[in-house]
């Protein structure tokens, strides 16, 4: 099903129920190519970081130990995959392997599951833009640093429906 604004998505995504599972809200994600006019007021930019900007927030979705499937709408980007070695970790520090990399092209699905998620998102060559939809209301994540600091961080969005900038 191929779906052509963004209010299109949210109302299908809501149809799916007051608990997301990945396997279905990927599965509602397949094939969908939003009108970037209607990403428009969504997208915002930093010089060289990532940028989070919220669409819709649900008690059915967020982010943060929490499920995840996610389209890639333009670009491509770059997935790292790692697994968490805790073994004789002092607190706050952890070993992390890089276990596999992955690059997603237009029209692609990823799918996550709360703390086996480990990633990082990458754009490759330019801009990117993804969709993605967390499964689970929670405002914090755990965040790991590459030399195995582990802290808690707040979900922070650089746009939010309704809010001036």
């Amino acid at each position: 099903m191929t779906l052509h604004g963004i209010d299109d998505l949210l109302g299908a995504l809501r149809e799916l129920g007051g608990v997301m599972q990945p396997v279905r809200v990927a599965e509602a994600l397949r094939g969908v190519r939003i009108d970037e006019r209607t990403l428009a007021p969504y997208l915002t930019w930093a010089p060289g970081r990532y940028t989070r900007n919220l669409v819709a927030r649900d008690a059915a979705y967020d982010h943060a130990d929490s499920d995840c499937a996610f389209v890639l709408q333009h670009g491509a980007i770059t997935c790292e995959n790692f697994r968490i070695a805790w073994p004789d970790a002092p607190a706050g520090r952890c070993e992390l392997k890089r276990t596999t990399t992955r690059t997603l092209r237009e029209g692609e699905i990823d799918m996550r599951s709360g703390h086996l998620s480990v990633h990082r998102v990458g754009a490759e060559g330019g801009r990117a833009i993804t969709l993605h939809v967390y499964a689970k209301p929670i405002d914090t994540c755990l965040n790991f640093d590459e030399d195995g600091t582990t802290r808690s961080v707040n979900a922070r969005y650089d746009t939010v429906p309704g809010s001036v900038s």
